[in-house]
């Protein structure tokens, strides 16, 4: 990526700028303004722009949004780990031209030559690691049959919907079985109980709003939550699900609306005894707290 080398103002040394430019760690200097005075070939391919194109700029211009409250504060907070014999370590995102983001542990330090002073950031790029995280995280919260949310993701994913500043109301959970299932894999085989919950799965997500949140429960249960939403919305959500069941199959559903005062699994609870209701008094049915349908 390189185009031309760098300016290193006040430095001559050319077995350092020789080190410098051969590194492979990703290393770039900024003036007291913050601006780049500096960066080697590293640098360069890590965000994915050439000397050139970044000489004389700020960092800013291409940290990912999300960080730039974090980088506004770099000096303050390189002051403080000053103060504590540290050394400023931070991790923060890159954005590429392309839109593609690199994670980076930055080591940040202060270095004087004379009366100059410039910030060395040294970067170790954390990227794989971040995406190998992510995918074990998606692996260990995602249904592996359906690729909707498992019972863990939903939890977690529940519990973010009653955080302030997020906390939406209102809020419906219900909890969906199908009907008669078991004797639906007896008569046509697991594989073809399967393909049904896929294809349920694939058509309910075609058709739920983006904020609703749709969860594998486990076997042939899955678990519902629908922000925004008061019962008799969500029964019209749970009528047009239920026309999105292949084969002719039915399902029996249980839905509630978070109370106020009580907890999200205390109304999910609810949701799943109303489901218990429904399919008690012989299923293809869906029970609210005060109305059949």
């Amino acid at each position: 990526m390189r185009e031309d080398p760098p300016v290193f103002e006040g430095i001559s040394d050319e077995w350092f700028r020789s080190i410098f430019e051969a590194s492979t760690v990703p290393i770039a200097l900024a003036d007291e303004e913050g601006l780049l005075t500096a960066a080697n070939s590293a640098y360069c391919e890590m965000i994915g722009r050439s000397w050139t194109e970044i000489a004389g700029k700020s960092s800013r211009e291409f940290t990912h949004p999300d960080d730039l409250s974090q980088h506004s504060a770099m000096e303050n907070l390189m002051d403080t780990a000053k103060n504590r014999g540290e050394t400023l370590r931070l991790e923060k995102r890159y954005v590429r031209p392309d839109g593609a983001i690199r994670w980076g542990w930055v080591s940040a330090s202060t270095v004087t030559v004379g009366d100059r002073s410039w910030t060395m950031a040294v970067i170790h790029d954390t990227t794989d690691r971040r995406v190998a995280e992510e995918n074990l995280q998606t692996a260990a919260s995602t249904d592996e049959l359906t690729g909707l949310l498992n019972r863990r993701g939903w939890r977690e994913h529940l519990l973010t919907l009653h955080q302030p500043p997020t906390r939406v109301s209102p809020l419906v959970l219900a909890m969906i079985d199908f009907d008669r299932f078991k004797a639906y894999n007896d008569s046509r085989g697991h594989l073809a109980g399967d393909n049904l919950l896929k294809t349920f799965a694939a058509r309910a997500m075609s058709l739920l709003d983006p904020a609703a949140s749709l969860a594998r429960w486990g076997g042939e249960e899955f678990a519902l939550a629908l922000p925004k939403y008061d019962p008799r919305s969500a029964a019209k959500v749970l009528y047009e699900l239920a026309s999105k069941v292949p084969d002719g199959q039915t399902f029996s559903a249980g839905f509630t609306e978070l109370r106020a005062g009580e907890t999200l699994f205390d109304c999910f609870d609810r949701a799943d005894m109303l489901l218990y209701r429904a399919k008690r008094d012989g299923g293809n049915r869906f029970y609210g707290d005060n109305d059949h349908c």
